[in-house]
């Protein structure tokens, strides 16, 4: 293992039926609760139940708009002013990632006062003095409850970037308000949680034995709660399982320890591909990820046989050939499970033109600096490749991956 630091300071109390207890630990903290939620859970049971128990903690509760699909800066900039104009001294986020994301941006530039824009393509980063965070994360996803870090868009530019935030000061983990997710976004959390977990398991260290279980087991996990919850949705231990193994990828950090840099390819790939085309984030990564293992596991086929022999059940002595049949195999997993196949499974309606791809792969290859991957390095036309990729299914054929 490499050295390291690790730190996560975040309060977290998880299980079934939480979201009726916040009011035990956060009774008479704040004042002014900001509640920043998605339409969802606007109006639903969920929602009412959470804002009945800020009020009871003893805090006036404060709303804004709903947060969509990848935050845009317009509901930050509202987030801040409602904050600032009602004297909030808790920012609580009730959604998803996007949620999450931009509760945490609001609630430092809230207390800083620096343009929301510049934590994100600006140098004021290392400031993240912030009012107070409560996460209550809806989905078992990228683990952003857990984290100091946020993503945005730029909806002129249509572009994406993250910034270091403040850590979250609570977070309520509860699996039973993840039952009402469809079946659709519960594979698609799924598919982020996957990749964060492959970006460390496979990016090319291969000297932490027990990391590299570690992962191996979150990835098993994850594919086994996934398959029970297609079956059968409001199994709620299942949702507990991948709600927790959501938190030990990207949420904690876990998996990274002693791991040294990360496999980042996907995520670059689509977050810029999601912050054009305005996608949902866990879906593309389920299009963009097996095209990547395919793309280059021929030149770090140790990585993927491994990943073929003791993740996928793979009995194949000849390392090349192992991984080819491992990663066939993934994908027939994806399948299984009804994960996106191609860009329209995102949304039918998306139409592009092949030259949006283009652009894409040229925003890619800037806000990366002309360095993406580490296992392997991507050039910009293979950066295309994988993207052009994505508009066609994959096709089962093991033969064909040797």
């Amino acid at each position: 293992m490499e050295k390291f630091d690790y730190y996560n300071p975040v309060c977290t109390y998880f299980g079934e039926g939480r979201i009726s207890e916040i009011s035990n630990y956060l009774k008479n903290k704040y004042k002014c609760y900001l509640l920043v939620t998605s339409k969802t859970f606007k109006s639903n049971e969920t929602g009412h139940t959470v804002i009945g128990q800020l009020e009871k903690a003893g805090g006036k509760v404060v709303e804004i708009g709903s947060i969509p699909t990848n935050p845009k800066m317009e509901n930050i900039y509202e987030g801040v002013d409602a904050a600032r104009e009602h004297y909030c001294d808790c920012i609580v986020a009730l959604g998803g990632g996007s949620v999450m994301d931009c509760s945490k941006i609001i609630a430092m530039a809230a207390r800083t006062g620096i343009d929301a824009r510049n934590y994100l393509w600006g140098d004021a980063d290392e400031n993240t003095d912030s009012i107070d965070t409560v996460m209550i994360p809806t989905i078992a996803a990228t683990g952003t409850e857990l984290n100091n870090t946020a993503v945005a868009v730029d909806k002129e530019n249509k572009e994406k970037f993250w910034c270091y935030t403040a850590f979250p000061k609570y977070c309520f983990m509860d699996p039973q308000i993840t039952c009402s997710l469809s079946k659709k976004l519960t594979i698609w959390g799924a598919m982020d949680i996957l990749s964060h977990t492959f970006e460390y398991y496979m990016n090319g260290n291969m000297e932490s034995e027990f990391q590299l279980r570690f992962s191996e087991s979150l990835i098993m996990a994850v594919m086994d709660a996934v398959e029970k919850l297609v079956v059968a949705p409001l199994d709620v231990h299942a949702r507990g399982e991948i709600m927790w193994c959501s938190t030990m990828t990207w949420g904690t950090g876990l998996t990274k320890i002693g791991r040294g840099e990360a496999e980042m390819s996907c995520h670059n790939i689509e977050e810029r591909f999601s912050g054009y085309f305005d996608t949902h984030h866990g879906g593309g990564l389920g299009v963009i990820t097996p095209r990547w293992m395919l793309y280059v596991y021929k030149k770090a086929p140790e990585i993927f046989s491994r990943f073929a022999r003791n993740v996928m059940r793979i009995d194949e002595k000849d390392d090349l050939k192992a991984a080819g049949k491992g990663i066939n195999a993934f994908i027939g997993w994806l399948k299984k499970i009804g994960a996106p196949q191609t860009y329209s499974d995102l949304n039918p309606e998306l139409k592009f033109e092949d030259n949006e791809l283009d652009i894409v792969a040229e925003k890619i290859w800037n806000v990366c600096h002309g360095q993406v991957g580490k296992l392997v390095p991507l050039e910009l036309t293979d950066i295309k490749e994988i993207l052009y990729a994505g508009k066609n299914e994959l096709e089962e054929n093991e033969d064909e991956r040797i």
